[in-house]
């Protein structure tokens, strides 16, 4: 049986930022996290809240720590998720 790595929570924000924002793909390496430049979400995260910076770090360490690699996670349109170790 497979775990879960994320919570709902995480999932629902996720979502959330794929479906409003646009956000296609979260990479994180040695360079730091990355999203797709074109989205919305580079500026929404500037203007709107610092929390939602620190979240979604948060869910990148989570991610980079248990999948013991760095990672890129792409989104489908309906919100399908496929995460990749780089």
């Amino acid at each position: 049986m497979s775990e879960n790595i994320l919570s709902l929570e995480d999932l629902k924000f996720l979502e959330n930022l794929h479906s409003k924002f646009g956000l296609t793909f979260l990479r994180c390496d040695e360079s730091g996290i990355r999203i797709n430049e074109d989205s919305k979400i580079s500026k929404a995260i500037e203007n709107e809240s610092f929390d939602r910076l620190c979240y979604l770090t948060e869910i990148t360490k989570k991610l980079k720590f248990r999948l013991d690699s760095n990672f890129q996670l792409n989104f489908s349109n309906q919100f399908n998720c496929k995460v990749d170790r780089l």
